[in-house]
């Protein structure tokens, strides 16, 4: 059976889902809703799958209680999976828009053939790779331990990678997830001192090479819409869009 842009969609959501594990998880009438103590909108937030059969109404008032239960601003992704009446009924109750994203595709063969030099892998999220990265990114003490222990829980097979300089200075991180045909690439980020030097190139030519040599055959990430100089970037290196998606949230 031919596959529809919708299967497309929903298989790069369960892949996703799957890459970056919510420590806790409820499946609700075809809702994921999915718990991290607050690190990240994406595990902390409803994410819709399959057509729901209760009312709307009914479905977003558990989601809501639930989340206040866990101290957590409601929060909705909002993806061309959601049934349209989902996005005027969370507008009517309050919920503000935000982050807009997109989701883009590439294929492997591509970002392999790129130089890697001065990137190492790491199987796995070493105390000091989760250390690194929360120092570059200024991450207090408890939100590093909820990252820890969602990288921990990563089942697909995973790549840490890193970037130093001769003094052993971080100057860029990421990781990817293979699962199958895909590799997913995370929490890409270069310091500031470090940027316009291809950095960010290299290490998505590392995280290709592992994953195809895994079976990958296309690689797909996410990005803020707003954030014009890693679109560009990701562009170059033949992204291109498949779907786009954003929140909606309820600050009170």
């Amino acid at each position: 059976m031919e596959e529809t842009p919708l299967d497309r969609i929903r298989t790069l959501e369960c892949l996703a889902f799957n890459a970056w594990p919510a420590l806790q998880t409820l499946v609700h009438d075809g809702w994921l809703l999915r718990f991290a103590h607050g690190h990240t909108k994406r595990a902390n937030s409803v994410n819709v799958l399959w057509p729901g059969r209760t009312p709307l109404d009914r479905r977003i008032a558990h989601a809501e209680a639930l989340y206040r239960q866990y101290h957590l601003p409601p929060t909705f992704r909002i993806t061309p999976l959601c049934e349209p009446a989902l996005d005027q009924a969370l507008a009517a109750r309050g919920y503000a828009t935000i982050d807009p994203t997109l989701v883009l595709e590439a294929p492997i063969d591509g970002l392999a053939a790129l130089a890697a030099e001065g990137v190492e892998l790491a199987d796995h999220a070493a105390p000091d790779w989760v250390d690194g990265f929360c120092a570059a990114t200024a991450t207090g003490p408890a939100t590093r331990a909820v990252l820890g222990r969602m990288l921990a829980a990563v089942v697909p097979p995973a790549a840490f990678a890193r970037t130093r300089d001769a003094s052993g200075a971080d100057l860029a991180f990421g990781m990817g997830v293979t699962e199958g045909e895909a590799l997913g690439i995370f929490e890409m980020l270069t310091l500031p001192a470090a940027r316009r030097r291809g950095l960010a190139a290299r290490t998505i030519a590392a995280l290709a090479r592992q994953a195809r040599a895994r079976g990958a055959r296309r690689a797909y990430l996410q990005v803020v819409a707003a954030n014009a100089a890693a679109r560009a970037l990701y562009a170059k290196l033949g992204f291109a869009e498949v779907y786009a998606y954003g929140y909606r949230r309820l600050s009170a």
